[in-house]
């Protein structure tokens, strides 16, 4: 006889096999063997995990890092860090420039598009709509190329021409809007090396291998990004003329005077004004009167005055104190008591050093390797400054005899290293006669090819020669110590370069906070463990007074038994946490949420784990990071008892997920889920599911047909309410071709019960009036791709237009449905739920034989499911297919399902008494919980 049992959550996640023997725990009996695209629902129970929405296409096939940007609880985006770009995203679209209207379209191979004075340039990215007649055109993205004044040509994502030879005729109208970009200094092998923090709008950004940059949100189409200007906002006051009442003596005066702007901001001081050879104010009556020039946004100006000196002048370096403040330009002296407690602003840039700070080009050569760049060397304790050249296409020829045949003027030819080439001239036959350069590409490694055979599809191939120049010059270690600029040398010689140096520091800050109204930037590369604070409010303002005021700029050490390299920092309300890769410190101003300043900072350590690059996740009070050696995960609590920060290790019951890979980026996503993604080294995306009140600890993993490489969250306001909107860069293979897309979770809700399903990858959905067919979905063609239609499986492979029709006719695999209201299509995914080794209590059933013979699923939204002992002798549940009469409710089954299905799996005997659950369609599915029904063997009965 069959006993039933229950498992009544999923809360502890997807188990290590290693730790299968320990039944003793209490959180085996709420873990599972296997959590595959499922995550732990704070709500109950484990869910197949969102789908994706195919956002856009990356503009680099490279690396592509994806950065949240959070100016407030409304206004939010996500930015596309490439290699020498940045991108943006609002809700879900990129943002575009201002539109340009078309006036003709040919067609044409490639078709040739007129738009009078559109200012485009070759490779510039355009989104094409409202074009009547070809409508092939519209909503799609395309790539210019071919540019004139006032036409172009298209190239789809993957770099092919566009041939509109086939299209409908234009006839009139359309329009294109270019896809928003801005430059950035970062190369793609330094993108993830970047770590910023948000202060509305504006992220700042450091790196070691560039100065602290400033991304400023101007509206939505606007943006800058700068190197910080290091110093006061106002510029020092220029005096004019210094007089006095004072008969002849031999008393000197010397006086600085500085000015204020309305925030608070004090300039450096003037250049010092002396008075010569007169009476001592300090035992005669008289006045000096200091005069300045006006300066642009003060509001105030501070005086300060040195100790009179007699018969010689003041020396340079002596102190100077306190006299007044005035909104005027002049001020006087009758002998006012002078407060040598206040001194004027000491200006300070403690960042950039006797380091290189950039190096010039002055002569290029042609090149068969990389040169290798070699700059002299410091003095002794300094550190070598290094370099490395990066090569680019400088011209080209064709091989003679070698031109092929077929080509057509406009023809685009990829060619190595990024670079491109179109057709401009050919001979009778096609065979080309000229090319230019549309873009040279860039060479980081390797050798560079002097040639390469361009395949034609149809006719012969052509060789084309390349020649190579130095593209840029990169810095990759700028060094210290130095005195003189140090010289260049290439080898093989032939280029020329300069080098100019900054003012001595330690370099670049690689870490940046918020912290007590300062702005705090910390392990330069010089000293990685070093912290330097801003002025309050004054962010960039790192000036000192002497003495030290409390609300001067801050310098500090912190100092540890080992060198310790700063990796993150959070506040917190007990004060700063500073995450080294050795320690963690709290830092603050000596006791528990006092703010530190320049004459009062204490930092002590709190925890000896050491802490990786990622940026810390803040839980409500918990702080979840990523070990040194990136493949452990804590928490971080602070202990009101002890008035200590303390954790645990939260990723050991999972820990086969993370041994033997890193952590690459992850990302917080509270609302609605409470869930924190992180993408590993290998393409899989790990599942966080982390509510402390509730005891859940669990995570999961997710793969898709591609690899997750990137993934951040903003807030967004979406059908459900706001929440946080998890965006992916996931790099796929499609035509052959690797792409980087953006793609975003989408919401777990289904207005329209199942039709409103969205379990698909890179999808495109459409939900309005019944149709046939249905475009946008170029970024899938050639891909076998699932979904539905009207609630109805569809399974097909997508057109390389991307277009796609239901009906007689239409296109093969959906012809047996005549239209759709809701579609939804896009790349599948498997999830998949194991349950761990059936255990019971005491007395032990562990080593005896089991039998399953049947399982009760208590479910929530769900359609679709097989169940079974292995993974691969799974069946469907009967009472979770449409149109089947429920055996537990004895009603037919006409949408999602809430309540228990149950199934006779294959009742086998084995040791283990696992079972299975999959989702192999495009169904949605919560487990809120298991029921087997049981029989253990091996006893007396």
């Amino acid at each position: 006889m069959s006993d039933n049992v229950i498992q009544t959550s999923f809360n502890s996640g997807e188990w290590s096999p290693s730790l299968y023997a320990q039944v003793n725990l209490k959180q085996y009996h709420s873990g599972a063997a296997l959590l595959r695209n499922f995550f732990v629902d704070t709500r109950g129970g484990a869910t197949t995990r969102p789908g994706t929405e195919y956002i856009a296409t990356c503009k680099s096939n490279d690396i592509v890092r994806p950065i949240p940007f959070q100016a407030s609880f409304t206004v939010s985006y996500l930015l596309e860090f490439g290699q020498g770009y940045v991108r943006f995203f609002n809700n879900g679209t990129p943002i575009r420039e201002g539109g340009k209207v078309i006036t003709a379209i040919t067609q044409a191979n490639p078709g040739v598009i007129t738009s009078n004075a559109h200012g485009y340039s070759n490779g510039d990215w355009v989104l094409l709509f409202d074009i009547g007649g070809m409508v092939q055109l519209n909503n799609n993205t395309y790539i210019v190329a071919g540019a004139t004044a006032n036409t172009y040509t298209l190239l789809d994502l993957f770099g092919n021409p566009v041939d509109t030879t086939t299209f409908g005729a234009y006839t009139a109208g359309g329009d294109s809007e270019r896809i928003y970009q801005i430059p950035s200094p970062y190369l793609a092998n330094e993108l993830f090396g970047i770590r910023y923090t948000q202060n509305v709008n504006q992220l700042y950004l450091c790196h070691p291998n560039h100065p602290t940059y400033v991304l400023t949100l101007n509206n939505v189409s606007n943006w800058t990004l700068a190197p910080i200007t290091i110093g006061s906002t106002v510029v020092a006051p220029t005096l004019s003329s210094i007089t006095t009442t004072l008969a002849a003596g031999t008393v000197n005066y010397a006086y600085v005077v500085t000015a204020v702007d309305s925030n608070g901001q004090e300039s450096p001081p003037s250049t010092v004004g002396t008075l010569l050879n007169t009476q001592d104010i300090r035992s005669v009556a008289g006045t000096n009167t200091i005069t300045w020039l006006t300066v642009a946004g003060a509001a105030s100006y501070n005086i300060y005055r040195a100790q009179p000196r007699y018969a010689a002048p003041v020396p340079a370096g002596a102190q100077f104190g306190f006299i007044g403040n005035v909104t005027g330009l002049s001020t006087i002296d009758s002998n006012v008591n002078v407060d040598f407690s206040q001194g004027p602003p000491i200006p300070q840039n403690p960042f950039f050093g006797s380091g290189v700070q950039s190096i010039t080009l002055t002569g290029n050569a042609n090149y068969t390797v990389i040169p290798t760049l070699t700059l002299t060397a410091p003095p002794a304790g300094g550190v070598q400054a290094n370099a490395s050249a990066y090569l680019k296409v400088s011209s080209l020829s064709i091989s003679p005899g070698n031109g092929g045949n077929a080509w057509h003027v406009g023809d685009i030819i990829p060619g190595p290293s990024g670079s491109s080439f179109v057709v401009t001239a050919i001979l009778g036959g096609g065979v080309i006669n000229g090319l230019v350069i549309v873009n040279p590409g860039l060479l980081t490694g390797g050798t560079p090819p002097s040639g390469f055979l361009a395949a034609h599809p149809f006719g012969a191939s052509a060789f084309i020669n390349l020649f190579w120049n130095i593209s840029t010059v990169q810095i990759t270690q700028p060094g210290a110590g130095y005195i003189v600029a140090p010289s260049v040398t290439f080898a093989p010689t032939g280029a020329t370069a300069t080098t100019a140096l900054g003012a001595p520091s330690a370099g670049n800050p690689t870490v940046p906070a918020l912290a007590n109204q300062r702005l705090v930037l910390a392990g330069p590369v010089g000293s990685p463990g070093q912290i330097n604070a801003s002025k309050p409010g004054a962010y960039f303002n790192f000036d000192i007074s002497s003495p030290i005021q409390p609300d001067d700029a801050i310098q500090q050490t912190l100092v540890a038994g080992q060198l310790n390299t700063i990796q993150s920092m959070v506040p917190m309300p007990a004060g700063l946490i500073v995450f080294g890769d050795r320690l963690a410190w709290l830092v603050n101003g000596g006791s528990p949420g006092s703010p530190f300043s320049a004459t009062s900072l204490v930092a002590n350590p709190q925890a000896y784990n050491g802490s990786s690059p990622l940026p810390p996740i803040v839980a409500t009070s918990d702080i979840l990071y990523v070990q040194a050696k990136q493949s452990i995960v804590r928490n971080l609590v602070y202990n009101f008892y002890t008035n200590v920060y303390t954790g645990t290790d939260i990723s050991i019951l999972s820990n086969h997920l993370f041994y033997g890979f890193t952590l690459t980026q992850w990302a917080w996503a509270e609302e609605p889920f409470k869930l924190a993604w992180a993408t590993r080294n290998d393409g899989q995306l790990l599942c966080l599911t982390f509510l402390k009140d509730l005891e859940i600890v669990a995570w999961t993993h997710s793969d898709t047909q591609g690899l997750f490489n990137g993934v951040a969250s903003i807030t967004e306001a979406s059908t459900i309410g706001n929440v946080d909107a998890v965006y992916h860069v996931v790099q796929r293979t499609i035509r052959g071709v690797t792409v980087n897309y953006i793609e975003r979770f989408v919401e777990l809700t289904f207005p329209t019960d199942y039709t409103s399903a969205w379990q698909v990858d890179a999808g495109i959905g459409y939900n309005g009036a019944a149709a046939t067919t249905f475009s946008g979905a170029q970024h899938l063609g050639g891909q076998v791709v699932t979904g539905l239609a009207d609630g109805v499986v569809v399974n097909f492979t997508m057109p390389l237009s991307g277009t796609f029709v239901f009906g007689g006719g239409g296109t093969a695999g959906l012809t047996a449905i005549a239209n759709a209201s809701i579609v939804t299509v896009g790349l599948s995914f498997l999830p998949q739920l194991g349950t761990l080794p059936l255990d019971l209590g005491e007395p032990t059933v562990q080593g005896k034989r089991k039998k399953v013979s049947a399982v009760t699923v208590r479910c929530r939204n769900a359609l679709g499911l097989t169940a079974g002992r292995t993974l691969t002798t799974g069946v469907p549940m009967q009472d979770l297919v449409l149109g089947n009469v429920g055996t537990m409710t004895n009603q037919i089954v006409t949408g999602l399902v809430t309540g228990d299905a149950r199934t006779i799996v294959d009742p086998q005997w084995d040791v283990f008494g696992q079972f299975y659950i999959q989702q192999p369609k495009p169904y949605p599915a919560s487990i809120l919980g298991v029921i087997p029904e049981i029989e253990v063997g091996d006893s007396n009965k």
